[in-house]
């Protein structure tokens, strides 16, 4: 029985890896995310809003109605200004150049090529992140291509100056007017953003504006669970977190409701903005192979004021529930990891709390792994004993097996007096090990996909607890480990079974090799105290 059930949980494990990637490539989009809604209408069939947008490019005023002014053509010129603001561990470069972002640096992480991640992505066309864009490319261009007056050109944020404020305005001669307020918190990984626009030369035309992030984000670090977990736009509104994957759309998906935030985000690391007052709806737009997250404003005859938060940063687990909005939404465990999310924080709560300690996440691992160890002792303890028991009576077992073999009614009573005078229950082995089945789901998606082992090291040759182990010994030490394991086990089934399980450590060290080093050290250590509890049990305590 017990062989039957560790088989049975050892197959899930195979189904539990490959889930995850089949949902992420065959899996259709849930409803909702395919609805791609165009509310902006098209651009002007006399340029694209690239070519409106391309340094240079000649304007040719819109005629408008009868009597309706024609609309502004002309940019601001003059120089560009970045203002930089420095704060705990970020470092944040906004443009006067249409008031938009163009670095967010977070110091303490490194991308897929050692540089500071940075968590603005662009390529040279299209928009800025934070920049206005409008329902009219003329304006749009104006807009986003003008020169604002900056407010300063340097911010430091401390303990002693924790909030600072930067201005940018925009006074066009058409009458256009518009003023941007970013204030940064130095203990606060959000900051505000405020936007004025007054455009009363314009109210025949009935603007409409929006507020984007894009293209894409920035902070691209690989990893092994790629295919598992959603990295792309992504919005919390009505209660449900939803994904837009840019394949299954063109043009705008518009989130309407009770919206909390849209966002970009991937593995570590997430940018979100999140909707305060003026806010109409939240948008995922795709201009050709970019795409955009954003804020649709509320306009009165082309007049229109937002207020909305910015977070630009890591997914961590404290400091995104800290962060309240509902952030926390922004940490995907998977589709499976999602179902034990309850035993996932927690699990990952007090990792932190024994490296706030230790100081080291490898040793935080392996003091949780024996805190885990000591909760579920008495169950393994009855699981073992069950199963030393069970060996002892399988002569008897077989024997009512073969002697009743026509008749499976008497050999099931005969089997349970069986059980009944040895005082032996053949579940006694199976429950106690499925009940630790989902702190292990729970362990290893906590260990699995939280930024917080990203980057951080353990000794000698392993820097890198996310990160597979380069030189394999912990694998190989893993599959040693759970052969052994296996040796001190009583051998309880039948011949193929058995056959079935001596290749499980061959296979297990294969499938492990591509694990980070801090799961593969988990189980390493949990089967090493597992080993230690299994010879007390067989080689100690015979009596007992």
């Amino acid at each position: 029985m017990e062989n039957r059930v560790l088989l049975a949980f050892i197959l899930s494990l195979f189904v539990f890896f490959g889930w995850g990637y089949f949902l992420s490539v065959v899996q259709e989009p849930p409803p909702g995310q395919k609805n791609a809604v165009a509310e902006n209408g098209a651009p002007s069939p006399r340029a694209t809003p690239e070519e409106a947008q391309a340094p240079g490019a000649v304007q040719v005023p819109s005629q408008g109605e009868e009597g309706e002014p024609p609309a502004p053509a002309e940019v601001i010129t003059g120089s560009e200004t970045v203002v930089r603001v420095m704060g705990n561990g970020v470092e944040y470069d906004i443009s006067n150049q249409g008031a938009t972002l163009r670095k967010v640096l977070l110091k303490r992480y490194h991308d897929d090529h050692g540089e500071t991640v940075d968590l603005v992505k662009h390529d040279g066309k299209g928009s800025w992140p934070l920049a206005i864009e409008s329902s009219d490319w003329e304006t749009t261009r104006l807009l986003q291509k003008s020169y604002y007056e900056a407010s300063t050109e340097l911010l430091e944020l401390s303990p002693e100056n924790p909030t600072g404020t930067v201005t940018m305005r925009l006074n066009h001669p058409s009458g256009l007017e518009v003023e941007r307020t970013f204030t940064f918190h130095y203990d606060n990984p959000l900051f505000d953003v405020e936007t004025r626009i007054s455009a009363p030369t314009l109210a025949a035309k009935n603007l409409q504006y929006q507020v984007l992030w894009g293209p894409s984000m920035g902070g691209r670090v690989s990893s092994q669970t790629d295919y598992i977990v959603f990295s792309g736009p992504t919005a919390f509104v009505n209660g449900e977190r939803i994904e837009n994957d840019p394949e299954d759309f063109s043009g705008e998906v518009v989130h309407t409701g009770d919206l909390r935030w849209t966002a970009f985000q991937n593995k570590y690391f997430s940018v979100a903005l999140v909707p305060e007052t003026g806010v109409k709806a939240g948008v995922v737009k795709k201009d050709g192979d970019r795409v955009y997250v954003g804020l649709k404003m509320e306009a009165v005859q082309s007049n229109a004021t937002l207020k909305h938060l910015v977070y630009a940063g890591t997914k961590q687990l404290q400091v995104l529930e800290d962060s309240g909005h509902k952030l926390v939404r922004l940490i995907d465990y998977g589709w499976f990891g999602n179902k034990f999310a309850f035993l996932v924080k927690p699990l990952l709560k007090t990792l932190q709390y024994f490296y706030g300690l230790t100081q080291n996440y490898g040793w935080s691992i392996i003091i949780l792994t024996f805190i885990i160890k000591l909760l579920f002792f008495p169950l393994t303890h009855k699981s073992f004993k069950s199963m030393k028991g069970m060996q002892k009576i399988q002569p008897y077992v077989k024997v009512i097996q073969e002697r009743n073999k026509d008749d499976r009614q008497k050999m099931n009573e005969e089997l349970l007096e069986l059980y009944k005078k040895h005082k032996v229950n053949p579940l006694g082995g199976c429950l106690p090990m499925l009940l630790q089945v989902p702190v292990f789901i729970a362990l290893y998606h906590a260990l699995f996909f939280s930024i917080e082992l990203k980057g951080a090291p353990f000794f000698g040759w392993i820097q890198d607890l996310s990160v597979a182990d380069p030189y394999y010994v912990t694998p190989i030490l893993m599959g040693a480990t759970m052969f052994l394991q296996q040796r001190l086990t009583p051998t309880v089934g039948d011949p193929v079974q058995q056959k079935i399980m001596m290749f499980l450590p061959i296979v297990f060290t294969f499938l492990f090799i591509s694990f980070p080093a801090g799961l593969v050290i988990y189980w390493t250590v949990n089967n090493l105290l597992t080993i230690a509890q299994q010879f007390y049990i067989y080689r100690v305590a015979k009596d007992t």
